[in-house]
């Protein structure tokens, strides 16, 4: 079962620039190539994207996005949650390509849930489904040219449906 969520104009402008702020953070670190292993994409437009997607989970979710700038990398954590009354840490990945390949880097599989959204358009994310740590760990272990990496990878067809919205509380 996908889900789609329609980010209003406003959260996509605060979006956008949430992404921008969080890509400067990326090249202000000294010795880092924010050009670099990009697998082809911009990378300011990658941060956001990956903003919209975390805010379109929390609108679905009824959540806080946290609105600080986090430099350099949130941990590859999300949202704290609590899932039918169990704790649960999500990881929010969005694509506006590709979206038939759910890819999670191998140093940064710390969520106990991903999930999969992917933009179509500028302001709709469609969420394709979930996959739990167990399942990315479990996954194709694969060497990216393109960014020079380690990737899981989880073929879209073993993902599970998002938690039901109603299920989902959270805990920060």
């Amino acid at each position: 079962m996908t889900v789609t969520v329609d980010v209003p104009p406003r959260y996509v402008r605060r979006a956008r620039e949430m992404g921008t702020d969080r890509n400067k953070s990326f090249e202000e670190r000294e010795g880092y190539d924010n050009h670099q292993n990009t697998g082809g994409e911009n990378p300011e437009n990658r941060h956001q994207v990956g903003m919209i997607g975390e805010i379109a989970f929390a609108i679905y979710a009824d959540l806080q996005v946290n609105s600080e700038l986090v430099e350099w990398s949130d941990g590859g954590v999300d949202f704290k949650t609590s899932i039918d009354g169990v704790e649960q840490t999500i990881d929010v990945k969005t694509r506006q390509t590709k979206p038939y390949v759910f890819s999670v880097k191998e140093e940064s599989v710390n969520a106990d849930l991903f999930i999969l959204g992917h933009l179509e358009g500028d302001t709709s994310v469609k969420f394709l489904g979930m996959a739990t740590k167990e399942m990315v760990l479990n996954g194709n272990r694969k060497w990216s040219t393109s960014i020079e990496k380690y990737n899981y990878q989880v073929s879209l067809s073993s993902l599970e449906p998002i938690p039901d919205s109603e299920s989902i509380e959270s805990l920060s």
